[in-house]
């Protein structure tokens, strides 16, 4: 009689790509609940959402700086206006992290939940961007060089698409937590810790999220 083969061991399991939680957040937290913990897993979706929201926040102010600026000297406005959003991006991502990890604890995986999170952005910051690039430039405001600064604000955020950009652009963090508190939820399976998880880091995030807009909230 014929030996049978053993039969070989399921392969191990691997963590999800950060595009799959696209698919299903419930699916993409219970298959990262099965593999070991990396902090930096999905560490680019972060960044490339901080680069991609620069450009959207640079093409926003497009108008004021074509009329302040030529040159070197509006490259470098340009430049600033990408870096500063950047910047403040990269903090909103330090605060989701840290106070999210106090608050989940260390199940959480606060690093990898709220990185994979920040997958939703960059979709949506390509799309702004397109529609910035084709609206082109408001000709009041180009053609008034004896503007203020304030009012060539104003006159930047007086398209509604420029409006509708502002408005994504501040409110686009509640999606990331929502769903950090499915992930916290699925990870840890205490309803608390992923309520502490989620709303810990809110008002400090929506805080710096506000502040990186202020002088475009101001010229509403």
């Amino acid at each position: 009689m014929a030996r049978s083969r053993p039969t070989p061991p399921p392969p191990p399991p691997t963590a999800p790509l950060a595009a799959e939680l696209l698919s299903g957040p419930a699916a993409f937290f219970e298959r990262l609940r099965q593999v070991p913990p990396l902090p930096w897993r999905y560490a680019l979706p972060p960044v490339l959402a901080a680069l991609l929201g620069g450009v959207v926040y640079a093409l926003l102010l497009r108008p004021v700086v074509g009329a302040t600026a030529e040159g070197a000297a509006a490259f470098a406005s340009y430049a600033v206006n990408v870096f500063g959003t950047f910047f403040l991006t990269v903090v909103g991502a330090a605060l989701m992290t840290g106070l999210g990890h106090l608050g989940a604890g260390r199940e959480g995986r606060a690093p990898e939940v709220y990185g994979v999170s920040f997958v939703l952005l960059p979709p949506l910051y390509l799309a702004l961007t397109v529609l910035l690039l084709v609206s082109g430039t408001d000709v009041a405001v180009t053609s008034a060089d004896a503007l203020s600064q304030r009012e060539l604000l104003v006159g930047a955020m007086q398209g509604s698409l420029a409006r509708v950009t502002v408005l994504l652009l501040l409110l686009a963090p509640l999606a990331q937590f929502f769903l950090a508190y499915r992930g916290f939820l699925t990870l840890t399976g205490d309803r608390r810790r992923a309520l502490l998880g989620t709303l810990l880091p809110l008002l400090p995030v929506l805080a710096v999220t506000a502040l990186g807009l202020a002088p475009l909230l101001a010229a509403w």
